[in-house]
């Protein structure tokens, strides 16, 4: 009998120690798998904020922005231009990078398109062709051609189809890289889905058009004193043509060039504050 009964307790202290191991290796399980769920739930979190798909700063707050000033928005940082009141002119604070114009244009190292490209942070494109071209959209493009004036295509920010065919315009090659550039950001394509960015008139001393991006206008850059806060990176290029044949850089002070002359690329862009 003494038998029996220690029999049966041994085999309940055994049932329960089965029990409890079964019980230790479901929560192990449980928590191995919680681990793992937790993991990848971080990976995508981390994969969106490098990517720059999330977390992109939309919103300016609503304050008098000074002139030069840096702020952070779309994930780019920007230099004030401007203060409007309800909105705010801001130029990127740094040029184009030598990659994101070879995306643009889809040319790398032809000199028909670029000027000094040092490094991929300091690559200078030229306005113009410093040529004639029938490939490569010369007929597109504008060029300088100093053998015959007869020949040059007139610079323009964005002239049209039949501007282009039957008007002998041109588009710069500037204009071609910032509106390809914008299309591709997608920052600024968030914001501008959400309704921060504002449609700007573009005049070129030309032509006039309409759109979201554009360069430095002449008369941001002829106060010198408020250029000289922001204007950073020089030389660049800006908006409007001089005459038929030449454009404006802004180095130090606002130049009268060739069309084929190469400049930094900065482009601007007007925001909506709140």
């Amino acid at each position: 009998m003494k038998n029996k009964k220690g029999f049966i307790a041994t085999s309940v202290i055994y049932s329960f120690f089965l029990v409890f191991l079964m019980l230790m290796v479901t929560i192990l399980t449980s928590s191995v798998n919680n681990r793992v769920l937790v993991g990848r739930i971080k990976e995508d979190i981390r994969s969106e904020i490098d990517g720059q798909e999330s977390f992109v700063v939309g919103i300016l707050e609503p304050k008098a922005y000074q002139i030069g000033e840096v702020v952070n928005f779309a994930n780019e940082n920007w230099q004030v231009i401007q203060d409007k009141g309800n909105t705010v002119v801001l130029v990127l604070q740094r040029s184009l990078t030598k990659q994101e114009i070879i995306a643009a244009i889809g040319q790398e190292g032809n000199t028909q398109y670029y000027g000094t490209c040092s490094n991929d942070n300091n690559c200078q494109v030229r306005a113009c062709f410093n040529a004639t071209i029938t490939s490569m959209g010369g007929q597109m493009y504008c060029y300088f051609f100093s053998g015959n004036a007869s020949l040059y295509r007139i610079p323009s920010w964005k002239p049209t189809n039949a501007q282009i065919q039957n008007q002998n315009y041109g588009q710069t090659i500037v204009s071609a890289i910032v509106n390809a550039w914008f299309n591709a950001h997608q920052g600024l394509q968030r914001v501008l889905d959400n309704e921060k960015l504002v449609e700007m008139s573009i005049n070129d001393g030309a032509l006039t058009s309409r759109g979201y991006v554009r360069i430095p206008m002449t008369s941001e850059v002829s106060n010198t004193t408020n250029a000289n806060k922001w204007a950073n990176v020089k030389p660049f290029h800006i908006l409007e043509k001089n005459n038929n044949t030449q454009t404006r850089i802004y180095n130090t002070s606002m130049q009268n060039v060739n069309s084929n002359t190469a400049a930094y690329v900065r482009p601007v862009v007007e925001v909506k504050e709140g």
